[in-house]
């Protein structure tokens, strides 16, 4: 009978456990977990938010956020993720400016909310691009979204001793900040008129101002960009060969917007 009886109060705790406590406990554990990336997109602008470290309740991780034609910041973060909202510090630059402010992020399922972008799960973040402007050149360009921190755009100012003739419209420039903290210029970007541009043009020979990518009725754009890595730092060359490999394809030319 005694034995009975004790049967009987181990299956009722187990229930109880199960209903109200372990058990859900643990899967409360499961459901509040964040994922490693999340990618939010508003229009040409986009957010990246990477956790890199999540112990507990405490988070930090790596945010970037790109507008086209607004000040853009990146930088990192430390919070709690608590009751499906996640508090941090965000530490950030923003036009050379290092700033700190408080962002808060709320999740509903596999999204996070915050400031106006609705961040949806991504498998990976190095996939993700987003449109670079190129200044006063009409086209833009996705490059990988991961690497806008390492990335600067800005108009090439050619001397008079190494003029063209035909001169391009405008030309570009994106620089790349190597593992050593110097920036290197990596693409460039030649704006022509069709005619200009049909004049100098050889298919017999190296093209000296790179390949022709996208063109409307009056404009060609060319890109000249690396063939091989030329750092010896490993995560250099594989940057370098994302960016090669999204400059060298037609379909990442797009009209700006």
């Amino acid at each position: 009978m005694k034995r009975s009886l004790l049967a009987v109060a181990g299956i009722l705790v187990f229930v109880l456990l199960s209903s109200g406590g372990w058990i859900i406990t643990k899967n409360s554990r499961t459901a509040l977990s964040l994922a490693p990336c999340y990618h939010a997109q508003v229009s040409t602008d986009n957010s990246l938010l990477e956790i890199t470290k999540e112990e507990g309740t405490s988070v930090s991780g790596n945010l970037i956020q790109q507008h086209f034609q607004k000040d853009s910041s990146y930088g990192t973060f430390n919070g709690k993720f608590i009751n499906n909202q996640l508090i941090a510090k965000y530490s950030f630059y923003s036009e050379g400016q290092l700033t700190d402010r408080e962002i808060k992020f709320s999740k509903s399922g596999k999204t996070l909310d915050s400031e106006g972008y609705r961040y949806l799960e991504a498998t990976d973040c190095k996939k993700i691009t987003y449109p670079q402007g190129l200044g006063l050149i009409p086209v833009s360009v996705k490059l990988p979204l991961h690497l806008f921190p390492k990335l600067r755009t800005l108009p090439y100012e050619r001397s008079t001793a190494d003029a063209i003739s035909p001169a391009p419209i405008s030309e570009y420039v994106i620089s790349y900040k190597t593992s050593k903290g110097v920036y290197e210029g990596l693409v460039s970007y030649f704006l022509w008129k069709v005619a200009d541009w049909e004049q100098i043009y050889n298919p017999n020979e190296a093209p000296s101002y790179g390949y022709e990518m996208w063109r409307d009725e009056s404009t060609v754009l060319t890109v000249s960009g690396p063939q091989d890595c030329i750092y010896e730092d490993k995560g250099d060359c594989s940057s370098v060969n994302e960016i090669a490999q999204l400059i060298m394809l037609s379909d990442s030319y797009s009209k700006a917007q």
